[in-house]
């Protein structure tokens, strides 16, 4: 190697970098621009200026610096066959471009915009990339480690030249992306990072990949400690287990998912308590489901799972004895570690030919202390609409109430109650039905009813502390009918049918009391 060319804007590891390819060739030559050199010279580390190669001084405000063939013939030109030419023109080789952009701000005025973009370090990566036989091209810091290792035994191999170039021209890829969003308003580019493989898809017929959104952090990207690969089902069912307790992530929560559909919810003032009554929402259903914890997963677990068969479990984190025992007792059980604060700006979903985005559901938590104010005409839809006003003291149970009900398939009703104070669990849920009535009367109620009598006690005053939510407005008065004939006494709903007022009379006859959120909750 005997001439490197470094322009960059992230100077992290750049000096022991220069250092390490010193020490292995003496003789190099670092050419280095503006503010790359001023790093270089505090290490103490000899170079030369890019003017000093052109003979060409930087002009018009620092926009030209590497546009000229002295710079880009020397990553161009083809050795072995361009070499006589590169001789006539005094045209020097580079070997090795360390290069990343400046960086672009998309939130700027238009105006400003263009002041932003990187040209001649997007120019020189091009060239090196089409070039990467015999140029090498390094834009992640990350790379300087192991090209200086691979170096010390050697020449770079062309694997090596070419994963490094893909890794640059993608860089580069999703750089234009950037520019061509903030330029055009109304596209949307992203680019997407080819994680893995999937056994198959959602069924054995279909092939499966999972991708990871660049830059994002989420379930797609968790780290897997342990157990079987995942399959594409498992990813489906733990970003819904996710996104049910990111609506908790204060509260020690416990979210099952099975087949899409939350079937356990809890908190508890443990997390294993949380566990065992989430559980106990459908421990059917939870038979080979996902379970997701809002706390680290301790060896506390190890003889609640002992007998119980799940596929995935989801945790911010796993102790160290619990991973050991997991590996020994259950070696098949798939262990995600993922941070409960990853957001994503937005949420897609596939359709023919296209694809849907949306961004996620606003904060509906922040605004309780307004539900509970009387509805007053021509304030909105917001509020106690009902004679009957609800306890206070019951802000946390609502809240259980909405989070849980947006997990649920629409059309979704969940029962909830608080099992102890201050603590809640989903007791009854229905949902994915053409229709809210069935949704409560034949799956909701059946279910809550099955899990009170399992518990032996009163069941007409444990149905009369349950709190019904509905993720949509109820169009028509039955729903309603049906709540209060079970003996419930609260309704939460988005409202907006253009018959609240039979709605709300008809709660008024039943002496029920029904709240309006003014919220849709839809999870389609």
């Amino acid at each position: 190697m005997k001439r490197a060319l470094f322009s960059v804007t992230d100077k992290n590891g750049i000096e022991d970098f220069a250092k390490g390819l010193l020490r292995l060739f003496p003789n190099l030559e670092i050419i280095a621009s503006g503010g790359t050199a001023a790093a270089l010279e505090k290490g103490g580390i000899p170079h030369i200026s890019i003017s000093a190669v052109t003979q060409f001084p930087e002009c018009f405000g620092g926009r030209v610096k590497t546009l000229h063939p002295a710079i880009l013939g020397g990553i161009l030109y083809r050795r072995g066959i361009d070499d006589e030419e590169a001789r006539r023109l005094n045209i020097e080789p580079i070997d090795l471009i360390v290069c990343n952009f400046y960086s672009f701000n998309p939130n700027k005025k238009r105006e400003e915009l263009a002041d932003s973009i990187d040209i001649g370090g997007s120019s020189m990566v091009r060239a090196a990339c089409k070039n990467f036989s015999s140029v090498a091209i390094v834009v992640n810091p990350n790379d300087y480690l192991i090209l200086l290792e691979e170096l010390e035994k050697g020449s770079l191999s062309l694997e090596t030249r070419e994963r490094l170039a893909v890794q640059a021209i993608k860089m580069s890829a999703a750089y234009e992306a950037k520019i061509a969003d903030a330029f055009d308003r109304d596209s949307l580019s992203f680019r997407l990072e080819k994680e893995r493989k999937l056994s198959y898809g959602e069924n054995p017929d279909q092939e499966g990949w999972v991708y990871s959104f660049a830059g994002e952090e989420g379930v797609s990207s968790a780290k897997v400690l342990g157990g079987k690969p995942l399959s594409y089902n498992n990813y489906e069912d733990a970003s819904q287990a996710f996104y049910a307790l990111q609506r908790i992530e204060q509260m020690c929560g416990v979210a099952i998912v099975k087949h899409g559909s939350l079937c356990g919810f809890a908190t508890g003032k443990t997390l294993k308590r949380a566990f065992q009554k989430a559980w106990e929402g459908d421990g059917k259903s939870a038979y080979g489901s996902i379970v997701a914890f809002s706390k680290e997963v301790g060896e506390e677990f190890c003889e609640e799972l002992k007998s119980r068969f799940v596929e995935v479990l989801l945790a911010p984190s796993f102790s160290p004895a619990f991973l050991a025992w997991t590996a020994k007792e259950k070696p098949s059980l798939r262990l995600l570690q993922v941070r409960l604060d990853a957001v994503s700006p937005c949420h897609y979903r596939s359709i023919s030919g296209g694809m849907l985005v949306q961004t996620p559901k606003k904060d509906l938590f922040s605004s309780l202390e307004r539900y509970l104010q009387p509805l007053v005409s021509g304030e909105g839809k917001i509020g106690v609409a009902t004679k009957r006003q609800p306890k206070r003291g019951q802000e946390g149970l609502f809240h259980f109430a909405i989070a849980a009900v947006q997990s649920v398939k629409s059309n979704a009703i969940v029962l909830v109650r608080e099992y102890e104070p201050s603590f809640y669990q989903l007791i009854g849920a229905g949902g994915g039905q053409p229709n809210r009535v069935d949704s409560l009367q034949r799956l909701a109620i059946p279910k809550a009813i099955e899990n009170l009598k399992k518990e032996g006690s009163d069941l007409q005053h444990e149905l009369g502390q349950l709190v019904l939510a509905s993720d949509g407005f109820f169009p028509f008065a039955d729903s309603i009918t049906a709540a209060a004939e079970l003996g419930i006494q609260i309704v939460l709903q988005p409202g907006g049918s253009v018959r609240d007022e039979e709605v709300i009379q008809e709660a008024d006859r039943r002496d029920l009391c029904m709240i309006f959120t003014g919220q849709r909750y839809f999870n389609h």
